[in-house]
């Protein structure tokens, strides 16, 4: 405490004593207004015993920070959220600092979905008068709501979460921001910026602490954002050897090759169908979503498994390509996606969007009607999976390899999570390897937000992991386009690509 021979200002006092219990003798700067105002309090009512918290700068120009002092030793009760800011849903966990462990998690459809169901109907909302704060108020409230509900269950304040780190694809992370991302869209395709800056999450309405700070993961190029990066990272590619095809299969598909010498990445537009989209019963993955399929090889009907084991109300994007592969396999439909017209079955018929197969009728279905695939939806899903698949064969061929000389592949997203892997390469989607060499991430956006927070030196390597990844625009590339085309087949058209579906259907044949 103070006397009157050492009367020097709280502030100096509080300095003096970090840089006696500091080995380097920091001198942080301490920009929070709030905290001058409250120091005082906290340092009488506390008996000088206080407890810091402290934000390291990642760089020179950014010093380290006083972001909040609190009475008393409160380091057991330290808080960091990790935020997925995915186009659709938002997910966050909630993180012990001390031990790195998940103590909560919540998720929430992002609020910005009625003004779009894609980033490209967001960037085309944003340039409306007052569209682009809507947007950002909309993905700001959709943060607020998991924080709520995260506090709600561990019964603790938002002011207790010290640090929080986001990742999104570009266009997210610039309405987050409030950046226009007009140009994303616009030839030659420029985000404002790539590597974002620090910022005050309060500052843009999250509801944390005043002087908590906001991390964003960097992004690579206008469609391959920081949820890519944070999949690397935490896909740990940059350390690794083994030469890996890194895949984000979504409306927007990412692609990144490569290991820990260098890595190339793009990103395909392969279409909404895997999450429902252009197909005529497709919906999101809900209950009644119809997620597995399988049908009988003799009478040619279907036994359908549904998310909640209910009667079915649609397809979701595993359900689509479970049934296209089961529909190909018994061969109710040919390698060009269409219905075989000489099979006896009344599943099969010539409907008012043309031929198709009916999965449920209407008196065992959700919704009181009879619920198909039509050859639109099966063309549809050819196109999405065709996009994907001359993804992977372009980004390998600009860097001198094949699928051949992958040692690994690691499939990212939620959506990758629930893909039949078997059922997958019959229909294309993937490549036809070693099926031991296939390795499901889960949500590797919010894997790597979680471990950067868990772990300072892992923290450090994400700036390191973007700055070695190159981006490549398929649409530049003219082999994309070629090798797309022959791709719009099932599996494809050179089945030298496939051959365990090869034999597959030899052996049917």
């Amino acid at each position: 405490p103070p006397t009157l021979e050492d009367n020097i200002s709280d502030m100096q006092r509080v300095m003096r004593g970090l840089r006696a219990v500091t080995p380097d003798s920091l001198e942080p700067s301490y920009d929070h207004p709030e905290l001058i105002k409250v120091l005082p309090a906290v340092l009488r009512e506390s008996d000088w015993k206080i407890t810091l918290l402290l934000l390291h700068g990642r760089r020179q120009e950014e010093p380290d920070r006083i972001i909040d002092v609190e009475a008393g030793d409160t380091t057991a009760r330290l808080y960091g959220l990790a935020v997925d800011i995915g186009t659709t849903t938002c997910s966050g966990v909630l993180i012990d600092l001390n031990s790195g462990k998940v103590i909560a998690e919540a998720s929430a459809y992002n609020a910005q979905i009625r003004y779009g169901e894609d980033v490209i109907s967001r960037i085309i909302y944003a340039g409306r008068p007052g569209g682009l704060r809507t947007l950002q108020n909309k993905v700001v409230a959709t943060i607020n709501a998991i924080i709520e509900d995260i506090c709600r269950t561990m019964i603790i304040s938002p002011a207790d979460i010290s640090y929080i780190m986001a990742s999104g694809n570009t266009v997210m992370s610039h309405l987050l921001l409030g950046l226009d991302p007009k140009y994303i869209r616009e030839s030659p395709y420029v985000p404002s910026v790539s590597q974002f800056p620090l910022t005050k999450a309060a500052g843009l309405g999250i509801q944390a602490h005043p002087s908590v700070r906001l991390f964003l993961y960097p992004c690579i190029s206008s469609y391959v954002g920081g949820d890519i990066v944070a999949g690397v990272h935490a896909a740990q590619i940059a350390k690794s050897e083994l030469v890996t095809l890194f895949i984000d299969i979504g409306t927007n598909g990412e692609i990144v090759v490569g290991n820990k010498d260098w890595m190339v990445s793009a990103a395909c537009s392969a279409g909404p169908a895997f999450e429902g989209g252009g197909i005529k019963y497709g919906m999101r993955a809900a209950n009644g979503a119809i997620e597995n399929f399988y049908i009988h090889p003799v009478t040619y009907d279907p036994m359908l498994i549904t998310i909640g084991r209910i009667k079915p109300s649609g397809i979701c994007g595993s359900g689509l390509i479970s049934v296209v592969a089961e529909l190909l396999d018994s061969g109710v439909i040919d390698q060009q996606g269409k219905f075989n017209r000489n099979l006896d079955q009344p599943r099969i018929r010539d409907g008012r969007d043309g031929w198709e197969y009916v999965l449920a009728w209407s008196q065992d279905s959700l919704i009181g009607e009879d619920i198909v695939i039509t050859e639109v939806d099966i063309d549809n899903m050819m196109r999405a999976k065709g996009a994907m698949y001359a993804g992977y064969q372009t980004l390998l061929e600009s860097v001198g390899l094949t699928f051949a000389d992958l040692e690994r592949v690691i499939l990212a997203g939620n959506f990758g999570a629930f893909i039949d892997l078997e059922q997958a390469i019959r229909i294309g989607l993937l490549p036809d390897m070693d099926r031991e060499q296939f390795y499901y991430l889960g949500n590797g956006s919010l894997l790597g937000c979680q471990i950067s927070l868990s772990d300072v030196r892992r923290f450090r390597e994400r700036v390191q992991v973007r700055q070695l990844i190159t981006n490549m625009e398929l649409s530049e590339n003219p082999e994309f386009m070629s090798h797309y085309m022959a791709a719009l087949f099932l599996p494809h058209t050179d089945m030298s690509l496939f051959p365990s579906v090869r034999d597959r259907l030899a052996d049917r044949n």
